[in-house]
C-alpha cells in the first residue's frame, strides 16, 4: 500500500510525464525526424552518459552523508536518492528535498539532509557557471554576460558560506513571528559548513564538473547526429548556460526557459530552427525526463518492498 509521501511523489511525477506527453505530441514530427537519423548505439551512449551523471552525483551525496556521520546501505540509499528525481520538475529542484522524508527514519535529521541538498545545489550552480565559460572559446563576445552571471554566483556563494550567518539567522529569529523558521535555516547552514570544508568542497566541485560535463557531451552528440557540427566545448557550454537560465527563471524544472535558451544558442552555432527544436527536445528527454522516469521507478520499488526503513538502514 502506498504511503502518503509515496503517493504524492508519484502523482507529481505522473503529472510531469503527462506534460512531457503533450510536448512530444506537439513536436512529434521534429522528434521523430531526429530519432530516424540517430543510430541505436548513439542513443544508448546518450542515455548512458545521463545515467553516469546520476551515479556520480549519488556518490557525492553518499560521501556527504558519511561526512555527517551516517553510513547507509548503498542499494536502499540509492533508491532514496533516485526517488527525489521524481520531483526534479519543481522550482530550483526543491522537490528533491523529499529525500529528507525517506532518510529521517534512518536517523538523518532534517537539517542535515537539507544541508546536503543545499550544498549540492550550490555546487551545481558553481559547476554550471564554470562549464558555461567553455563557450568563450568559440564566442568571446559572450564574455560580458558570463562575467555578470559569475559575479552573481560568486557573490551568492560567498554570502551563504559565511561562518557568522547561521548564528545571525538564529539570533535574528528570536522573539519574531516565524522565528523557528530562521532557527531551522540557521541549523541547516551550520550542518552545511561541515560539507564546505576545503577537501569536501573541491571533491564535490570536481565530481560535479565531470557529472554535468557528461550531459553537455550528450547534447553535442545529439547535434552531430542531426548534422549540426558543434564542438564538445561548445555543447557543454550551451547546456550549462541553458540549465542556469532555467534555474534562474524559478520555473518548475526550468521548463520553457531552458528549452528557449538552448534552442537560441544552437541556432547561433549553425542549427536551423527545426533542428534546434528537435535537438533540444531530445536532450531534455535524455537528461531531465529520463531522471523523472528513474525516480518514478525508484518510488515504485520502495513502495513494493514496503516502508520499514528503520530495519533496512543498517549498512
Amino acid at each position: 500500500m502506498l504511503s502518503k509521501h509515496h503517493a504524492l511523489t508519484l502523482s507529481i511525477g505522473l503529472s510531469a510525464l503527462l506534460y512531457l506527453t503533450f510536448v512530444l505530441l506537439a513536436d512529434r514530427h521534429a522528434v521523430l525526424a531526429v530519432l530516424e537519423r540517430m543510430s541505436p548505439t548513439t542513443l544508448i551512449v546518450i542515455f548512458s552518459l545521463s545515467l553516469f551523471n546520476y551515479l556520480l552525483r549519488f556518490w557525492r551525496w553518499q560521501c556527504y552523508m558519511i561526512a555527517l556521520g551516517h553510513k547507509l546501505p548503498h542499494w536502499r540509499h540509492m533508491l532514496y536518492y533516485l526517488a527525489g528525481f521524481t520531483l526534479t520538475v519543481t522550482p530550483g529542484k526543491a522537490g528533491e528535498a523529499v529525500r529528507s522524508v525517506y532518510l529521517r527514519p534512518c536517523g538523518v535529521p532534517y537539517n542535515q539532509s537539507l544541508a546536503a541538498l543545499f550544498v549540492e545545489r550550490l555546487l551545481d550552480v558553481l559547476v554550471m557557471s564554470l562549464l558555461a565559460l567553455l563557450i568563450l572559446l568559440l564566442r568571446p563576445d559572450y564574455v560580458g554576460l558570463l562575467m555578470i552571471a559569475w559575479g552573481l554566483t560568486l557573490g551568492l556563494g560567498w554570502f551563504v558560506t559565511r561562518p557568522w550567518l547561521p548564528a545571525m539567522l538564529r539570533s535574528w529569529g528570536q522573539g519574531r513571528r516565524f522565528g523557528h523558521q530562521f532557527d531551522r535555516l540557521g541549523r541547516m547552514l551550520e550542518a552545511a559548513t561541515v560539507l564546505l570544508r576545503p577537501h569536501l568542497f573541491l571533491f564535490g566541485l570536481a565530481l560535479g564538473m565531470l557529472a554535468w560535463g557528461l550531459e553537455g557531451t550528450a547534447l553535442s552528440l545529439i547535434a552531430r547526429e542531426v548534422g549540426v557540427s558543434i564542438a564538445f566545448a561548445a555543447g557543454i557550454g550551451i547546456y550549462a548556460i541553458a540549465v542556469l537560465a532555467g534555474a534562474l527563471s524559478f520555473l518548475p524544472g526550468g521548463l520553457g526557459s531552458t528549452e528557449a535558451v538552448m534552442g537560441m544558442l544552437l541556432i547561433t552555432f549553425g542549427a536551423d530552427s527545426a533542428a534546434a527544436v528537435a535537438i533540444t527536445l531530445l536532450c531534455r528527454i535524455a537528461t531531465l525526463w529520463f531522471a523523472v522516469v528513474l525516480g518514478g521507478l525508484a518510488v515504485a520499488v520502495l513502495s513494493l518492498r514496503g516502508q520499514d526503513p528503520a530495519s533496512e538502514c543498517k549498512p
